[in-house]
């Protein structure tokens, strides 16, 4: 069941986050998206614009925005816990350094969102916290690892969540809870105060239900961040000057096999129909054959990343095994026989990777691909390492790129589970991915509408 969002216009930030407060009192007993809500900081924080906006004044673009934060990304007097018992009494010290970015334009956080174990597994079937649920269908998952953030969005707990995507964690749970999602390139947005799953492919990144929301939490949260190794020094372009410019004369590139192969009739119907909406805009489509990307999640899930997570926990899982969730504990220890050799192999892939498509992108300004290959499935999966592998088909491939891509909804399967696309750009051009995304849904509704 659905229906369309009716959002208020002109609310006082305390009317906010009165709204969102409502929210999670009416749906969180019910799907779990969030682990922690911060009401008395949130109603500080409300306070405090409200009287500035009586003077007539603003703290900024986010002003009276309400946020939430994946559980892996420090609040400071908030515990992080990554949805782990090891972090239960984790307290942070101090904001992370979006954290804090967020704070300085007028955001109010409302708490922190649900996810999968240690920020590792696409479904938010987590153990120590319980699962997170789908609003669409409580019996399907809302994808991960950030489950909570795609779950409270599409259920009005908060305008913008924060998330966090490794191999796909932003745009899973975005794309099986009907909304929108960026991935940004690496680099782009500070790690520095978040719990680390494979430092060179993690990032942070917003989800939302309108893509120019994403783009004014974006032009907030992007920048160099001096202290966070993997940061990138460079220039920050104002996506929201060119957000609504038009799209006519844009390019995106498409390759049918493999990302079009075997997947879900409702998503390869909503796909068509997007980019007949596309062509409608002015849009021209050019066919690609982007070489054997299929290998992208072999080499990245099952080679690199559980290496670089294996590395993060080795010693905590031999002295405390019995600390971890089954799922996540099989997962890990398949980083203890990654080779040396199986690892530079992954990298030297990964370099002809990026080679092809330095040349592809001197040609299009995005590629379009499903996000996922079908909308969200059971919580009752039978084998969790299968379940990864089928859920995060299309995701890897944009991860080990290292390349901006946005998840966007554009429809809805015969049962009533949402379906999106997903848009990958060059490296540090999110404003191509987001000015296409947005003109998007001014002439579609898949985004207004919500679960009911």
């Amino acid at each position: 069941m659905e229906k369309k969002l009716q959002g208020a216009v002109g609310a006082t930030a305390m009317e906010s986050v009165d709204r969102a407060l409502q929210a999670i009192d009416a749906w969180n007993p019910k799907i779990n998206a969030m682990l922690c809500v911060t009401e008395d900081m949130a109603r500080q924080q409300a306070t405090r614009l409200d009287e500035l906006a009586s003077q007539g004044s603003s703290a900024g673009l986010l002003h009276g925005m309400t946020i939430n934060l994946k559980d892996c990304i420090d609040l400071a007097g908030v515990p992080t816990t990554a949805a782990t018992s090891f972090l239960r009494d984790n307290v942070a010290s101090e904001d992370a350094f979006i954290t804090s970015r967020l704070k300085q334009h007028g955001a109010i956080i409302m708490g922190k969102s649900n996810l999968h174990e240690w920020v590792f597994g696409p479904t938010t079937q987590s153990k120590h916290f319980g699962p997170c649920k789908n609003p669409w269908n409580t019996t399907r998952v809302p994808g991960g690892s950030s489950g909570g953030s795609g779950a409270s969005v599409a259920t009005d707990m908060c305008v913008v969540s924060i998330g966090s995507d490794t191999g796909g964690s932003i745009r899973i749970p975005a794309a099986f809870c009907g909304v929108a999602g960026l991935r940004p390139t690496v680099g782009r947005i500070s790690n520095r105060g978040g719990v680390p799953v494979s430092a060179p492919y993690d990032t942070f990144g917003p989800l939302a239900r309108h893509v120019s929301d994403i783009a004014r939490v974006f032009s907030v949260i992007a920048g160099h961040d001096p202290l966070d190794p993997i940061s990138v020094d460079t220039p920050v372009p104002n996506v929201m000057a060119t957000l609504n410019d038009s799209v006519r004369g844009m390019r995106i590139g498409i390759m049918r096999r493999w990302f079009f192969d075997d997947i879900h009739p409702a998503v390869s119907t909503a796909l068509d129909n997007a980019i007949q909406v596309f062509r409608d805009l002015g849009v021209e489509f050019v066919e690609l054959d982007l070489g054997d990307v299929e290998k992208s999640q072999s080499l990245l899930a099952f080679s690199v990343m559980v290496a670089d997570a294996y590395e993060v926990h080795r010693e905590r899982i031999a002295a405390q095994p019995e600390g971890y969730g089954e799922d996540v504990l099989m997962r890990l220890k398949l980083g203890a026989s990654v080779t040396g050799a199986d690892y530079a192999a992954a990298l030297r892939w990964k370099e002809g990777l990026h080679h092809r498509l330095r040349g592809v992108f001197q040609d299009v300004d995005a590629i379009i691909s499903p996000t996922c290959p079908f909308p969200a499935p059971g919580v009752d999966y039978p084998d969790f390492l299968e379940i990864i592998r089928q859920i995060a088909r299309y995701t890897y491939i944009w991860a080990f790129a290292q390349v901006p891509s946005l998840a966007v909804p554009c429809g809805f399967s015969d049962d009533g589970l949402p379906v999106s696309m997903q848009l990958a750009s060059r490296w540090f051009d999110e404003p191509a991915i987001l000015r296409l995304g947005h003109a998007f849904q001014t002439v579609t509704d898949f985004h207004l509408r919500r679960p009911a």
